[in-house]
This record gives C-alpha cells, structure tokens and sequence, in this order.
C-alpha cells in the first residue's frame, strides 16, 4: 500500500493518495481501493520520487476478516471529476466486516467501501489490512490518518476454499494445482535451519496460490491443471446436470479453465529397431502392418528385379553413353534433296 506525494497522486488522475499496488509489470498499476479508479505510474516517474510503502504485503500484515454484508454503492463521479465507468459503478459496494478473531468476544464491526465488494456475499472470508492500529511508516500518512482520511479497513482479496475455512491443508480442497519443476536443494549443516527455509517456501507458496485463485488477471497466461477434487467435482456436476459456477464471481477459478493432467510418469519412448515395415492398404484403418522381410524377399514377392548391395558395389560405369534411340541418328544421315 502507497500514499502518494499529492503532486503525484494530481498528475495520475486525481487519483486517492492511499492506493493499492494491484501489479507490477513495465508500469506500475495502482487502484484506489474505495473508489475503484486506478492509474498507471511509470518508472521515470517513480524513480523521480521513490515512494516507501507505508504496509508491505507480509502475511503477518494481513487480517481475516468476516463479511457479515454489503450494500451496493453507485458511484456518479471519481476524483478526477469524470463519470464513474459502467464497471466500477458495478463492482463498488460498502461491506460490513468484523475480524474473525473478534467473534465471539466483542461485537466491533466496520463498514467501508470496497473495490471487490461486488465479489463478497454474507459468510465470506476475506484478507485486508487494519488501519486503526498499525504502524505506519510516513509521518504524512499517520497525520491523514489521525485526522479521520483513511479508512478503518481495506479489503484485500477474498479467500476461496479450504483458506477460507481455516484448514491446515488448503490444498488438499483446491481444484487446480500448478506444474512444477524439482529444484535440488543445497543441503544444509543445520537441520533447524533447513526445516525452517522449508516452512518459508510452504508458506510463499501457499499465498501465491491465493493470489492466482482470486484475481483472474494474474492467471491469464497461467496453465491450472485439475486435481482429484476438481475431477469429482465436474463428474458429480454432470451427473446432476447442474451449473454451480457463481456468476458473480468473475475472479475464482471455474471448472472450464483448468486443463487436463499431463501424465509424465510413462518414461521415454521405446527406441526403433531395424525392422522394415510395409504399407497395408487392407487395413481398416489405412495404417502400417509391420513385416519382417530378408533381403530381395519384397521385390521378388512384387516381381521387380532386385540387384544385392554387394553386386550393386561391383557394377562400373559405361565408358560411353548408350544410344536410347536412333531416331534422330538417321534422320541426321538421311541426303537431302534438293528440287
């Protein structure tokens, strides 16, 4: 999350100082998260004016929270002073939250708007980030912040799944999976140290995995595999011959979009061997029958002359060219007459 130098923050749009950064690719896409408008800042830009975010995406940064309703928000006009888009005006909706932790103990709730509210429904989990205690690093943000500018939460993603519900091994209800290549790992002296490199990279996984299940965008040139829960899924939806697919719900992975397995496990190809095959036109399916046949045993069986490779080595060539035809050779000798 950035708060933009004003001067900047005129110069994309007019856009919110509090921005999300959404990606990062040749430009950096930014969207404001209770507007929806979003901007594009490139890098001379931002070299211009290096710009510390002010909450990094750490998962210790990231706060559950349960959606306990929405009410749809129909923005006439964004801070630029242009008419709000069919789409935005679509997707923005003012959600009611509360932290998960805070069930059953407290009955704090929040209400603020939403660019992805249009995805949520009651009973939904969502990740976003809590403002009203953490820490900022820019001292312009913790005055706008102190002085009521910045909202009390702002809504992440949504959570899909066995993330969703808390389960120790989301994956295992996930249906789709990504193919991957086996690095070796450089062993370590420190077993600890090693378990705990593991856990890391279990962990930078598992919420790369949900970023790619909640933002179509990212997975767009992604190849998603189905897993076992995905094929039950798709043959128990075709046995009922129902749709469950969430209309709208653009963002989570959809049973048309995942590929079949690769099946690796069948190892490399059997090598040929010297063995002739003939060309059976008989067959019903126009293919090869494979025959086995001595050398001159094909031709003779078709009655064609066959000469060996080793009489073919011993034949030399003609000294001179044979006379095909002698057609020309005596119309050339024949006299003319002349009358």
């Amino acid at each position: 999350m950035l708060y933009l130098p004003a001067k900047t923050a005129r110069n994309l749009g007019n856009i919110s100082r509090l921005v999300l950064v959404k990606n990062i690719t040749s430009l950096i896409h930014l969207v404001d998260p209770l507007s929806g408008q979003t901007a594009q800042m490139s890098n001379d830009v931002y070299w211009r004016e290096p710009i510390r975010p002010i909450i990094t995406a750490a998962r210790s940064r990231f706060v559950r929270y349960i959606i306990l309703g929405k009410d749809p928000v129909f923005a006439e006009q964004n801070q630029s002073k242009k008419a709000a888009t069919r789409r935005n005006r679509a997707k923005l909706a003012c959600l009611t939250t509360a932290r998960e932790n805070d069930l059953g103990i407290n009955d704090v709730q929040f209400e603020e708007r939403s660019h992805v509210g249009y995805l949520m429904k009651s009973g939904d989990v969502a990740l976003g980030y809590d403002l009203t205690d953490t820490q900022l690093v820019n001292d312009e943000a913790e005055v706008a912040r102190n002085s009521g500018k910045f909202p009390s939460v702002v809504i992440l993603r949504k959570l899909y799944g066995g993330a969703a519900t808390g389960e120790g091994d989301a994956t295992s209800q996930r249906i789709f999976k990504l193919q991957r290549l086996e690095a070796s790992k450089v062993e370590s002296n420190k077993a600890k140290k090693a378990k705990k490199d593991d856990e890391d990279d279990d962990m930078d996984e598992e919420d790369f995995l949900r970023e790619v299940e909640a933002d179509k965008e990212m997975r767009v040139n992604m190849n998603l595999y189905k897993t076992d829960v995905a094929e039950k899924k798709d043959q128990e939806r075709k046995t009922r011959n129902i749709d469950d697919e969430d209309d709208e719900d653009d963002q989570k992975v959809n049973l048309d979009e995942l590929l079949d397995g690769l099946m690796l496990d069948d190892g490399p190809d059997k090598e040929m061997d010297d063995t002739e095959f003939e060309i059976n036109e008989d067959l019903p399916w126009g293919g090869v029958n494979q025959e086995f046949h001595e050398e001159g045993q094909k031709a003779a069986k078709d009655g064609i002359t066959y000469v060996g490779r080793d009489e073919a080595k011993q034949i030399k060539d003609k000294e001179a060219a044979v006379v095909a035809n002698t057609f020309g050779q005596e119309f050339m000798n024949k006299p003319f007459q002349f009358r």
